[in-house]
């Protein structure tokens, strides 16, 4: 192995012998040597820190940071690891994570096209290949095109880490802690997700901590990048360059045998990242694919490692389902594996009862529908389809009574709903904004039997989400479904999870405020606010007023 140090005076020959760089004088070596280690990188691998970018640009090699290379001349193994590190370091040349022969599938051989691919995805895709960059579109895009189905979104992989992307797009924002990941935002919301090779090497295991990924901020090549991906049938890579179907782990296979299985070990991935599990009954529910024995079995053992998920991944995974149009079967089988029972207890008591189970499958139905018809419903409204029922009950007893208050039913619901929102720690954003829905609940109930909308009622910011709650929790009939058409007609109101506020008015200096000090304030206003917070007289403002051609009107006196 030929070892050069750019940034000191050595360098390794081929024989092994140590020779000075042009320019330097005589080597003697003083002291007894010691064994150091010298980062370096190897073949594909990129430059560890996203920092690091600056020194990317030019078109020389791949170059070593001094301030590495000087900490690892004095990072002194341990005598008894010596023997150890030199045999670690023989393997480490030997397999030197070469490339797996990847299953390549020609244009003949798959269905993908490139008029079925998003008209931005493709010029981004073009770009930085024309750039020099190795750039594939992977994930879920290149499954549903395999699987003869839209697309949801279209997400791109390179070598080109973010820096350099957003050096390349003015439209990039680069965003994440845990791994960087650059954004392409477009008109009308969207969104394209470009994203670095990752490695799956042993920089993993330094920044580890239990068995749950903290920091994964290391890149790598096109084969560990696909390595590290949850499902087999998501870590495809389609090359637009030659109209090819990269498969690194077998997921052409799995695609043509309809099995979900995880990539590598899977107690040892969902350990990793609980959140797997979840991500895996989606793509089982969504395609209709079935569990390998393996995953079946890992799943039902790592099960209790979904508590030491992230709350605020958790919470943005159930949200996805809950907006998918696939929510009633997966919620169902969430129940019946046990998930719901770990993550919201409180929920799980209340159906215990099959009457009750099959309330909350219909209300989950009728929020599917919803969606599947192209209507938006606000992730705070699937909640309520969620908990449902935790509400048709309440909501029972409230519309017998004659209470109309919103503020008050709102807090009756509060109380009722605060053990389960607890559990799954939802935004306080899209609380407010349930919390103002379910307390126009009786009185939109009310306008439904009378089969009109009052004024008063149409102005309210609340009103088309009370409407789509209680459609969700009663269903079409006894005129709500007319009901609701009307309501999502009606002008857009303020949103009710935004309050409002008054604009403060602007005080004017009073002349009877006592004395006038700087700037037409009292003296003790002055001293107190200081001089930066004095206000103009109001002598002064009649003077702006004034039109500076009048000469008519007698002149103002002159300021000092």
């Amino acid at each position: 192995m030929t070892l050069q140090i750019r940034y000191g005076i050595l360098r390794a020959s081929p024989s092994g012998r140590l020779a000075p760089m042009p320019g330097c004088g005589e080597i003697r070596i003083v002291g007894t040597p010691r064994l150091f280690v010298v980062p370096q990188q190897n073949g594909f691998q990129l430059p560890q820190d996203p920092q690091d970018d600056q020194a990317e640009d030019s078109q020389s090699p791949a170059r070593d940071h001094a301030d590495g290379f000087l900490a690892g001349i004095f990072h002194e193994k341990r005598r008894e690891r010596a023997t150890d590190g030199e045999k670690e370091a023989g393997e480490s040349d030997s397999a030197a994570r070469s490339a797996a022969d990847p299953l390549i599938l020609s244009r003949q051989e798959h269905q993908i096209s490139r008029k079925d691919i998003d008209r931005d995805a493709l010029k981004a895709l073009y770009r930085l290949i024309d750039h020099g960059h190795v750039t594939y579109l992977v994930g879920g895009a290149v499954r549903d095109l395999m699987l003869s189905r839209e697309p949801k979104d279209f997400d791109i992989v390179t070598d080109a880490t973010p820096r350099k992307v957003k050096r390349l797009f003015r439209n990039c924002r680069i965003i994440g802690r845990r791994f960087r990941l650059a954004h392409l935002h477009y008109a009308e919301g969207k969104i394209i997700e470009v994203a670095t090779f990752r490695s799956s090497g042993g920089a993993d295991e330094v920044v580890r901590e239990g068995e749950l990924i903290r920091r994964d901020n290391v890149y790598g090549t096109p084969d560990e990048d696909a390595h590290r991906r949850d499902l087999t049938i998501n870590g495809l890579f389609y090359d637009v360059s030659n109209f090819t179907v990269i498969d690194y782990v077998g997921g052409v296979s799995d695609l043509r045998s309809s099995v979900i299985r995880m990539i590598g070990d899977p107690h040892y991935s969902f350990k990793e990242d609980p959140i797997r599990m979840l991500r895996a009954i989606r793509h089982s529910v969504r395609i209709g694919f079935t569990f390998d024995q393996e995953t079946r079995i890992a799943m039902e053992q790592s099960r209790e490692e979904i508590l030491k998920a992230n709350p605020a991944r958790l919470l943005e995974e159930l949200y996805k389902d809950l907006c998918s149009g696939h929510a009633k079967n997966f919620f169902d089988v969430l129940y019946q594996q046990g998930f719901l029972h770990l993550l919201m207890p409180a929920l799980f008591e209340v159906l215990n009862q099959q009457e009750t189970k099959n309330d909350w499958i219909e209300c989950l139905d009728r929020l599917d529908e919803q969606i599947s018809a192209g209507h938006r419903v606000h992730q705070a409204l699937g909640i309520a389809a969620l908990v449902s029922p935790m509400l048709i009950s309440r909501f029972r007893k409230l519309e017998a009574t004659p209470q109309r208050d919103i503020r008050t039913i709102s807090k009756i619901f509060r109380e009722d709903l605060s053990e389960v929102l607890r559990q799954l720690k939802v935004y306080r954003r899209d609380e407010e904004r349930l919390w103002a829905a379910l307390g126009g609940l009786c009185a939109v109930a009310d306008a439904v039997q009378r089969r009109k909308w009052s004024s008063k009622l149409k102005v309210q910011p609340w009103l088309c989400d009370s409407m789509e709650v209680l459609y969700v929790l009663l269903g079409p009939g006894d005129g709500r479904q007319e009901m609701l058409s009307e309501a999502r007609k009606l002008p857009v109101q303020n949103s009710p999870e935004i309050s409002t506020r008054r604009r403060r008015p602007r005080r004017r200096a009073a002349g009877n405020a006592g004395k006038q000090g700087v700037g037409g304030l009292s003296e003790t206003r002055a001293e107190h606010n200081g001089v930066s917070e004095q206000a103009p007289s109001s002598r002064k403002r009649r003077r702006r007023r004034r039109k500076p051609t009048d000469t008519h009107k007698e002149k103002g006196p002159r300021r000092s």
